[in-house]
């Protein structure tokens, strides 16, 4: 359930404000002893060890480059010059770039995928499904 609601929140641009009300709502019309998490950060704590992370790459704000691998020390766009982080502003000593990029590996998405043999089934239609003779019903039915 609490992956569903995920979903909803991430589809229809909920806040975290928004999510808990949802889980409110549901944890009211659920029996007693439920084990729904109360709270957007109670549920996000319960799905990290799924391993569905991802990494946080900066990018310059023209979109010139992203900071990563060689040039992951940088400070200023190689292209454009841009700078890379936003001004400091009062005493704060953490920097704070203009745009980031989040990274999400496909590998152990698909791994994931694989492990149901109901959608590992989906995922291989393509080269496991019978053509009608004569009749492209799918482009993997083609010679090409």
């Amino acid at each position: 359930m609490t992956a569903q609601v995920f979903t909803i929140k991430s589809d229809h641009r909920l806040s975290e404000a928004g999510y808990d009300k949802i889980i409110e709502w549901a944890i009211s019309i659920l029996l007693e002893g439920n084990r729904l998490k109360e709270n957007f950060d109670a549920a996000k704590s319960m799905m990290k060890p799924l391993g569905l992370g991802y990494q946080k790459i900066d990018i310059c704000p023209n979109f010139c480059m992203l900071y990563y691998f060689e040039n992951a020390e940088l400070t200023e766009c190689m292209t454009c010059g841009h700078s890379r982080y936003k001004p400091r502003t009062g005493r704060g000593k953490t920097l704070v770039a203009y745009k980031k990029l989040r990274y999400f590996s496909i590998t152990p998405r698909l791994q994931r995928l694989f492990m149901s043999p109901r959608s590992a089934e989906h995922m291989t239609w393509h080269q496991s499904h019978h053509a009608v003779d004569g009749v492209m019903v799918h482009p993997s039915d083609g010679k090409a």
